[in-house]
């Protein structure tokens, strides 16, 4: 061995213009193994190789001090890590590029959950006065439960006005559907009665004209109706008709204000004065003092302080009101701030709400809650990557520390590939976000969610905070861990980095925990779907077409247009009608057992239309009179609930007053489909002069043309009125849609994150397998068989599944019914089925990602693996 102590000029600048383009480890670990490696035989020979890689450096120091003098070092610095990021990039795309896709997916749905919950955070954001505004409400006591109520009788709100002092404003609100006509066009929209104060107590921004509510023949529309129909928003002093009845009633635009966002109590597009809602004015007098309407009545108060002394005030409302409604009595009344009403009344259930609800807490932590597991998991598969190829990075690690390079400088190295790893998967996420929220918006009908960057600076901090968790998460432990190698150790080949440590493995096994969690999740709901579709709610929604009328005239006239129609199977008339409309009251048997019960006024053909079976007793008879003076017909869970033995013919009291005698039983209606738990209900028979819905029920596969042929025989006989007829299913299919994009969401997911698993056990695996080449080898020259080699090849994949089983089942099953027990009363909880399939799916991809490596291992010949070594 040669040890002389000076290096060949030519030789060393080569070594020198290499370690300035950052391609130090190949051209040094090229000339060392080319002119000395080969003199290196014996063991003894490591010193003297130790003491020549001193030398080269000790000899390259002060040629790299007077080049840098040339060049600005940081700029250098900034160079070098950025060209050895490419180039490590370059060399392990494959595996990079599925983390890149993963962590893309997880950052891209990260910025779509943000989007859903500031849409949820700025839910009624946009009214000045908000915390100054109140609305009257009360307790109803029903079974030993308070049940609230947004509403108040239409008294209330003159009586606030003239006798309390400490309220500022009261506005009363009436918010109705209306028909409309602009030229030839016909269409339905929300029209809303308010006070003139309205438009000053709540920010509305005008457009166009004025937005004061004084004359009774103008009317303020929304900019986007004006776009809609007029093709412009400067439509002020043009004309539109409300249809009643079938007889216009004209109004003049007088103003246009800025649409209600779909995050908002209000999404109103037409508004005029309260004094509109008396469409007869003569009775204006006799409607303001009943006692029986309803309104929704807002506050304006100055002083907070002053609250509870309204609230005392209010009880003198309570007499009243409950003369006039014994089955609805106030407990008490109490005012309710503005500032989160709607979600406190989505999550009490209110039942007097007329506004628009936000989102569910479900649909808000759920995006939240698997953009972070799904995040965590792209993070993990980053660093197990990173562990992956640190080995053959050792050398570089070795020689830049000898030549003098700081542990600092490597952290700084790792982070930054960590960070333009993150960057670029960040530039890809906001293409992606947008698609995720689009995606989301429409699993929402009625909500318009988008997304802002420039003008949302909460979001731009958030995304920088993300990126810079997403890069410390991922980096830091290659950062630290690498970083800390002595480099006497690495030139000594004494590292054997990249072997399973207990890091790795349990960072493979939280990221398919995570994995089989998602699969679980799409599997519950995929079954969840099957079995709400298949359940019997009582009626047979899929073949039923309801068609809302004003009056009887309109019902006969329709009905007997529709007789000769051949589709129809059965037609059916009523008041209320299931899912959409019903009201209750108190109800009391012979044994004085009372409790408040859902009552539906129905009529001839209606239990035959939808299917509702009689299992006991027999259906109404147009014929009898005493049914429609007393009869009622029950369900099996008013028999349950009220304890009754041989129920036809008990007699019940309705309302405290009204008599009224079991004729028959139906199977048991669930009213809210099986979002709510399955209530008694009481069917009282009305006469045709009540009744406000026509349904027709034919096949299911004959239901749109049915509705088709429906809607020209509405035109043909109501040619000036829209016709405002729909599938039954179209109430119900809303909430099966949702069903079936949660499952198309978290199989997505959970594909996403079993790809970046397997590729994190595909490279684990493949470390491990090259670490134990010669022991397999040995065992398999000593006769092991081959289902031993398989099993010692492949234990390492049935350890970090078998646990990630235990751990991802016990979570996935546990978060899977905690969602859905938040949003359904009636659900199929995660069974042994839901995570075997799961299991199974993750299991059959993951053997099949790494079997080509345990096969190579299993047939491969051992004299192969031992002479290598």
């Amino acid at each position: 061995m040669n040890n002389e102590k000076t290096i060949p000029p030519k030789f060393a600048n080569r070594l020198l213009h290499s370690f300035l383009r950052s391609d130090l480890v190949e051209e040094v670990s090229g000339d060392l193994e080319e002119k000395f490696y080969e003199s290196l035989k014996t063991k003894s020979a490591f010193k003297a190789k130790l003491n020549y890689w001193f030398q080269v450096f000790n000899y390259l120091r002060p040629f790299a001090i007077r080049k840098s003098r040339t060049f600005n070092p940081n700029h250098a610095m900034l160079s070098n890590q950025l060209i050895i990021t490419y180039r490590t990039f370059l060399k392990n795309r494959i595996p990079l590029s599925i983390n890149l896709f993963g962590m893309s997916i997880a950052l891209g749905c990260c910025i779509a959950a943000y989007v859903n919950y500031q849409f949820n955070v700025e839910f009624d954001k946009g009214h000045v006065n908000a915390n100054k505004i109140y609305r009257v409400a009360f307790m109803n006591e029903s079974e030993g439960k308070l049940i609230q109520y947004g509403v108040s009788p239409m008294p209330v709100g003159e009586l606030i006005r003239e006798n309390f002092k400490e309220v500022n404003e009261v506005v009363r609100y009436i918010s109705k559907d209306g028909q409309f006509r602009i030229g030839d066009e016909v269409f339905r929209k929300q029209f809303v009665y308010a006070d003139p104060n309205f438009t000053s107590l709540f920010t509305l921004q005008v457009l166009q004209g004025t937005l004061k509510l004084t004359d009774k023949s103008q009317i303020l529309v929304s900019d986007k109706l004006a776009n809609t129909y007029f093709g412009t928003s400067d439509v002020v002093g043009k004309n539109l008709s409300q249809i009643v009845s079938g007889v216009p009633r004209e109004f003049i635009i007088s103003g246009v204000f800025a649409a209600f966002p779909t995050n908002s109590s209000f999404r109103f597009d037409l508004l005029t004065t309260f004094d509109n809602y008396f469409i007869d004015p003569t009775q204006k007098s006799v409607t303001e003092h009943d006692w029986k309407k309803w309104t929704t009545t807002f506050l304006s108060i100055d002083d907070p302080q002053t609250i509870t002394s309204i609230e005392k005030q209010l009880a003198q409302f309570e007499k009243p009101q409950n003369e006039a409604r014994p089955d609805l009595m106030a407990k008490h009344y109490y005012l309710d701030s503005f500032v989160g009403m709607s979600k406190r009344a989505s999550d009490q259930r209110n039942q007097g709400h007329w506004f628009n609800f936000p989102m569910p807490p479900a649909a808000v932590i759920a995006p939240f809650f698997m953009a972070s597991l799904l995040l965590l998991v792209a993070c993990f598969n980053f660093t197990n990557n990173a562990i992956a190829v640190a080995g053959n990075r050792l050398k570089e690690i070795g020689i830049r520390k000898v030549i003098g390079g700081s542990r600092k400088e490597l952290i700084i190295q790792f982070l930054a590939e960590s960070l333009v790893f993150t960057l670029i998967a960040l530039f890809l996420a906001l293409f992606l976000g947008e698609l995720f929220v689009r995606g989301w918006d429409a699993m929402w009908p009625g909500i318009e969610m988008q997304t802002r960057y420039l003008d949302n600076i909460p979001l731009l901090v958030s995304l920088a905070v993300l990126t810079i968790a997403t890069t410390l998460i991922a980096g830091s432990y290659p950062a630290f861990y690498i970083s800390s190698f002595r480099p006497i150790q690495v030139l000594r080949d004494h590292v054997k980095f990249g072997s399973t440590t207990w890091l790795s493995k349990s960072m493979l096994i939280i990221q398919f925990s995570i994995s089989l969690a998602a699969v679980i999740f799409a599997f519950a709901f995929y079954f969840n779907s099957k079995f709400q579709k298949d359940f019997d709610l009582g009626y047979s929604y899929q073949s039923v077409v309801q068609v809302p009328v004003e009056n009887q005239e309109q019902y006969t006239q329709l009905k007997n247009e529709l007789v000769a129609n051949k589709l129809i199977q059965h037609i059916g008339g009523s008041e209320h009608h299931i899912y959409t409309n019903a009201y209750k009251t108190a109800v009391r048997t012979y044994a004085n057992k009372e409790r408040e019960t859902e009552i539906l006024n129905i009529g001839d053909g209606y239990f035959k239309t939808l299917n509702i079976r009689i299992v006991e007793g027999r259906e109404f008879e147009k014929d009898r009179a005493s049914d429609l003076k007393e009869g009622i017909i029950v369900t099996e869970e008013f028999i349950k609930v009220f304890g009754l033995t041989n129920p036809v013919g008990s007699r019940v009291t309705i309302a405290d007053t009204a008599q009224f005698y079991i004729v028959g039983v139906a199977k048991d209606v669930y009213m809210r489909a099986l979002f709510q738990p399955l209530a008694p209900i009481v069917f009282r028979y009305v006469p045709e002069s009540n009744y406000r819905f026509l349904t027709a029920s034919t096949d299911p596969s004959n239901l749109v043309d049915l509705n088709n042929q429906i809607n020209g025989s509405w035109k043909k006989v109501f040619p000036t009125l829209l016709y405002n007829g729909r599938l039954m299913e179209q109430d119900m299919v809303m909430a099966m849609e949702h069903f079936d994009n949660v499952v198309i969401l978290y199989t997505f997911l959970g594909l996403v994150a079993i790809i970046m698993s397997v590729s994190g056990l595909y490279a684990l695996v493949s470390l491990n397998l090259q670490r134990r080449t010669k022991e397999l080898g040995i065992r398999k020259i000593l006769g092991a068989s081959t289902v031993t080699i398989a099993y010692e090849a492949g234990k390492l994949l049935i350890i970090v599944l078998v646990i990630s089983f235990m751990v991802g089942s016990i979570f996935g099953s546990f978060m899977v019914n905690k969602m859905m027990d938040g949003v359904w009363e009636y659900y199929v909880a995660t069974d042994f089925r839901v995570i075997a399939f799961a299991f199974l799916s993750i299991f059959s991809i993951a053997l099949i990602a790494v079997a080509t490596q345990l096969v190579n291992v299993i047939v491969s010949n051992p004299s192969e693996s031992l002479r290598h070594d």
